[in-house]
């Protein structure tokens, strides 16, 4: 009920923001983002929030044994020097942790997908609850210490930066960014791929590039978009965009009484959620998800996108752009859908005029 009240208080606080961001002129962005950072340095200072390696957890899995884990000393990580095992980094957003039946969920699948890998639920919990504006500030350090760690990993044992893939879900997934930015600060190298899941919009939406989640990230920056313009970015932030409906409301998410606090807070969370319920089927399923390259969901939706297609579980490719799809309401949510049988793609891609 706590979580709930929380979640309900920040998305009032969110659509308000949303109406006031909206009105703001390019030229007064700066200030406003300024304005925000000094007020969440303000109350980081109050609540005596400082984020220190110690409150980062690492929980690694294998194959081997999936049901038992094992944690890191980050000042000590022997068990991951083995320099040819990819290393996948599992990582929570705001008032999260890693006992979160979807970090289950995804790891699982990953060892299914890449069972020879290591997969690493990372627990950021402490600073991840407090109020947002804090926890959203935290996602600068939070991913800055991460980033060290991962170069240790590549400096002191030779575990190559390709092993390495980072996904994270709503603040995670700036997070994700962040990692990226100091693994290229300190190696001059950059991270062959991350993946956001829904990244976090509010506190995220005027910043500077080099204050968020950009394509510059990593080699490749793998978006999925399912609550843009309310709790996740509703721009492309990456290399390549998946939007799922759209990108911002997800079929079979319950509509919203202002009456009723449940009512409110759920659907918005099914929204945000369902980005990574879409990528844990994906990543089981590669080809379940199949998205177009097109111009916006309006072109999508009225015929005009290019014959080319990704799969949203592609956990290789390096295709570029935006990409659209639709999906089920109910599990399994893929389509399959694609330029082959999908009823708003031309065969012949058309120019819009």
């Amino acid at each position: 009920m706590q979580e709930q009240i929380l979640v309900l208080l920040f998305l009032i606080s969110t659509v308000c923001f949303s109406e006031i961001q909206s009105e703001i002129e390019d030229r007064f962005k700066e200030d406003f983002y300024n304005i925000y950072k000094h007020v969440a340095i303000d109350e980081k200072e109050i609540a005596n929030e400082h984020v220190t390696p110690d409150k980062i957890k690492y929980v690694l899995f294998t194959n081997k044994n999936p049901e038992k884990s094992i944690e890191v000393d980050s000042s000590d990580p022997k068990e991951l020097n083995n320099p040819n095992v990819p290393i996948i980094f599992i990582i929570h957003g705001w008032i999260e942790n890693r006992e979160k039946e979807w970090y289950e969920d995804l790891k699982n699948a990953f060892l299914n997908r890449k069972p020879e890998s290591y997969v690493v639920e990372v627990d950021w919990s402490e600073p991840a609850h407090q109020l947002y504006s804090v926890s959203s500030w935290n996602t600068k350090d939070v991913g800055a210490t991460i980033g060290k760690f991962v170069v240790g990993l590549h400096k002191k044992y030779s575990v190559p930066l390709k092993n390495f893939l980072i996904v994270g879900h709503s603040l995670g997934g700036q997070v994700s960014g962040f990692i990226g930015k100091k693994v290229k600060e300190l190696t001059n190298e950059q991270l062959p791929r991350i993946i956001a899941l829904d990244p976090a919009g509010p506190a995220f939406t005027n910043r500077p590039e080099d204050e968020r989640l950009n394509k510059n990230d990593a080699k490749v920056v793998h978006v999925i978009h399912t609550n843009g313009g309310t709790f996740g970015f509703k721009a492309s932030c990456g290399t390549i965009d998946f939007f799922p409906n759209g990108g911002s409301l997800q079929p079979g998410c319950a509509t919203i009484d202002l009456m009723d606090i449940k009512s409110v807070a759920d659907p918005v969370a099914c929204n945000h959620q369902r980005s990574w319920k879409y990528f844990i089927e994906a990543v089981l399923n590669p080809t379940s998800f199949m998205g177009v390259k097109c111009g916006g969901w309006l072109q999508y939706k009225t015929n005009f996108c290019e014959k080319k297609q990704v799969a949203m579980g592609d956990l290789e490719t390096t295709e570029t752009g935006d990409f659209y799809l639709e999906t089920n309401k109910d599990k399994p949510f893929g389509k399959k859908s694609g330029v082959d049988d999908n009823p708003y793609v031309l065969p012949v891609p058309r120019k819009i005029f």
